[in-house]
């Protein structure tokens, strides 16, 4: 029997509060890796709550990685202990330059510009349509703020972005993501390249920095031009291996652990432990890259790894995914050990953010309208993906490929089903496909180092794709598999 005292809920939701409850638990060490919680029946009777309220507790705790469901036994809490683990799956395979899903504002294409079709279907760009920016609030705003802040407006932005832009983030970090963070500590840029190439000024003397494999080219060859070495860490369905950082003289990493690109995979709790107390041991760093952490469709959002270990975390995100990569915008939140070096060393520097995008934003996000735009583009995109999954599960595409993905995020993955596309097939059918304008990506075009366990999906960015236009680019795709049969 495991009764939760109700009463100490506040205002939070019930679901909430046993998710949060059994979630500390767990991390506590009171309830044990292995130990079985009680059914969602009994747990509901023991509290005098709905089945459906635990149901939705237990889901969120599953997403996690905090607890797993074992099909016809119940369900059962993961190891917690933090120590490293060995991974029992493996990523993937040889780097190549590509397009990304949305980590920042970073967007090398793989596709050569000479000589190339015109490109009527391209699931590898990941913009947004002109219609979800919301231009006439952000012209009023800016506007009001042109009459009403003109002094304020053409004073030089200063290197760390306006006081009161920082303050509207930390805000809205703490009611969207649980997350507390100080404004102080908080670092305004024009892209999250920029923010990179700062941190590794700020750390100093880094020389391995350790990345996702599979993962984005366009970082990796940001810290290399920079003289340092990357190190491709394979990604299982757990996330990040973090026992495959032993004994490489690693002194940062970059992760994106509640969404990974291109696999989808959100990083299981005691992975953040192990990479937590990892970067503890090693006096190293983790770059936490939040990329499209608004994009959740399902559940609650999954807590930012700097919420629970804000002492070796560096936290990341952008504006680009959410509004538009114009108005390069993006944000850290540092901690206090490196920014008292960043005090020390970068405020020279001019701002990069001009100040009147700061203050737009400022007032987009203090008065509101940014969370009812989330809203907005959350239920749109809902909407859109389960239209577009519903066409490749049931239209002619269910008969080469299934769908791999989770409730987040503007992609999925196409996995080929067995005996379709075998081997060098692969390429062939992407070059195939460029002849009658669909760009598509596999998961190999991020890999690294030789393996093969995914790198002949193909990744489906959906962001400006209407539905008519998927169900008309799988009628060619079919046409494509069928003719190479």
């Amino acid at each position: 029997m495991m009764v939760v005292d109700l009463k100490k809920r506040g205002k939070k939701p019930i679901y909430e509060f046993l998710y949060e409850f059994i979630k500390s638990e767990i991390v506590s060490g009171r309830i044990k890796g292995g130990e079985k919680l009680p059914s969602r029946r009994q747990m509901a009777q023991d509290n005098g709550i709905a089945e459906i309220t635990v149901a939705s507790a237990y889901a969120q705790l599953i997403t996690e990685g905090y607890i797993e469901s074992r099909e016809k036994s119940g369900y059962y809490v993961l190891d917690y202990s933090g120590q490293m683990e060995r991974g029992n799956g493996s990523a993937v395979s040889s780097a190549v330059t590509s397009a990304h899903g949305g980590l920042g504002e970073c967007a090398d294409a793989p596709v050569k510009r000479q000589n190339r079709p015109p490109v009527s279907f391209n699931f590898s760009d990941s913009s947004l349509p002109e219609s979800t920016f919301p231009f006439d609030t952000w012209s009023k705003l800016t506007r009001r703020i042109l009459s009403m802040e003109r002094g304020e407006c053409i004073k030089s932005p200063s290197a760390q972005g306006i006081p009161e832009l920082r303050k509207a983030i930390a805000d809205y970090l703490e009611r969207s993501r649980v997350f507390s963070s100080d404004p102080e500590r908080i670092v305004i840029a024009p892209g999250t390249e920029y923010l990179n190439e700062m941190l590794l000024k700020i750390i100093g003397g880094v020389s391995f920095v350790a990345m996702e494999d599979p993962g984005y080219p366009a970082i990796s060859r940001l810290y290399e031009n920079s003289a340092n070495k990357c190190i491709h860490i394979p990604v299982d369905e757990s996330g990040l291996i973090t026992d495959e950082l032993k004994d490489k003289n690693i002194k940062m990493v970059h992760v994106s652990p509640s969404h990974h690109f291109p696999l989808g995979v959100i990083m299981s709790a005691s992975r953040r432990a192990a990479l937590a107390g990892w970067a503890s041991e090693n006096d190293a760093w983790i770059v936490e890259d939040d990329y499209d952490s608004e994009f959740r469709f399902e559940g609650r959002p999954v807590p930012p790894l700097a919420s629970s270990y804000p002492d070796r975390v560096v936290y990341m995100n952008t504006f680009s995914r959410t509004l538009s990569p114009s108005i390069r915008v993006a944000f850290m939140v540092l901690p206090k050990g490196l920014y008292d070096i960043y005090n020390d060393k970068m405020t020279y520097r001019s701002g990069g953010v001009s100040t009147l995008n700061q203050l737009t934003l400022r007032s987009f996000i203090a008065e509101g309208y940014y969370e009812r735009h989330i809203s907005r583009m959350k239920n749109f995109y809902r909407k859109r993906k389960n239209a577009i999954l519903g066409i490749a599960e049931t239209g002619c595409l269910s008969q080469f490929f299934e769908c791999e993905g989770d409730g987040s995020g503007m992609m999925f993955l196409l996995k080929p089903r067995p005996g379709v596309l075998p081997g060098q097939k692969c390429e062939i059918f992407i070059k195939e496909l460029k002849k009658h304008g669909i760009i598509l990506n596999s998961v190999k075009d991020y890999c690294y180092n030789g393996l093969v366990a995914t790198n002949n999906k193909f990744i489906v960015n959906f962001g400006h794709v209407t539905e008519a236009d998927f169900e008309r680019a799988s009628q060619i795709i079919c046409d494509v598999i069928m003719k190479e049969k």
